[in-house]
């Protein structure tokens, strides 16, 4: 069950952020994103961790902890934020169309109806461009939104936690102080948008195992011996690979 953060914790996120805001919205990278702005993948960028997470399994404690432990910046809702305050874009809109499933109505026709929705198209492509700008920084961990797929998987590992729906079920219901059906239902609902929205701008399947290099369950695994688990993993990789540490 992911606990509330401690002051301690929210400070180091706040600190963190403020970091990620001096580069992604400095000049040089605002210029090197104009050079290359036809560039989908890029071929190199600094090391970075992607999370896939199974709703309720923990997997944004974990990222916080692995960022901890390695110094490293951790990015979740931060990608709204940054893609807010870079491309002008409300930051309420973004939070729709995050994660969710594609609805033709709402991409088509809602523009029309308030010139303040955000398309998933134009959401994910100007995702796509953020992650790039901070994969390009590195020695980040990303949670979620299918990073890896947008990254050069020689950059970095990729990994998926997952645990037990009934054990899911009621860590939501615990986090959120709901019952038993709500938190089912919204489960399900969460493993599915997340699910559909890879599938649909990514072309892959989070939940087929060989996407991933680290596969963890994380029903008698604490959330830090997970963490480790995921450093560990990473300096493997590095090495193994013949990267410089």
């Amino acid at each position: 069950m992911a606990s509330p953060e401690s002051p301690q914790s929210t400070e180091m996120v706040a600190a963190a952020k403020r970091r990620m805001e001096r580069w992604l919205l400095s000049q040089e990278l605002l210029e090197h994103m104009e050079k290359a702005k036809d560039v989908k993948r890029p071929a190199q960028t600094g090391p970075y961790i992607s999370i896939s997470r199974e709703a309720g399994a923990g997997g944004l404690t974990i990222a916080r902890i692995v960022g901890q432990q390695l110094g490293w910046d951790v990015l979740d809702k931060e990608l709204l934020e940054f893609m807010a305050e870079r491309y002008n874009m409300p930051r309420d809109m973004l939070e729709i169309v995050d994660e969710t499933k594609a609805n033709w109505f709402y991409d088509v026709l809602g523009s029309f109806l308030d010139a303040r929705i955000i398309s998933h198209d134009s959401f994910v492509y100007h995702l796509e461009r953020i992650i790039f700008l901070a994969a390009l920084h590195g020695n980040v961990v990303f949670v979620g939104r299918g990073a890896q797929f947008a990254l050069p998987r020689n950059s970095g590992i990729a990994v998926r936690v997952i645990k037990p729906k009934a054990k899911r079920i009621e860590a939501l219901m615990s986090l959120q102080g709901i019952s038993h059906a709500e938190a089912a239902s919204r489960v399900d609902e969460l493993d599915k948008n997340r699910r559909e929205f890879c599938r649909r701008h990514f072309h892959h399947d989070i939940e087929r195992p060989s996407e991933y290099d680290l596969i963890i369950n994380t029903d008698r695994l604490s959330d830090q011996a997970a963490a480790e688990l995921i450093v560990e993993a990473f300096c493997h990789a590095r090495r193994d690979n013949g990267a410089a540490s």
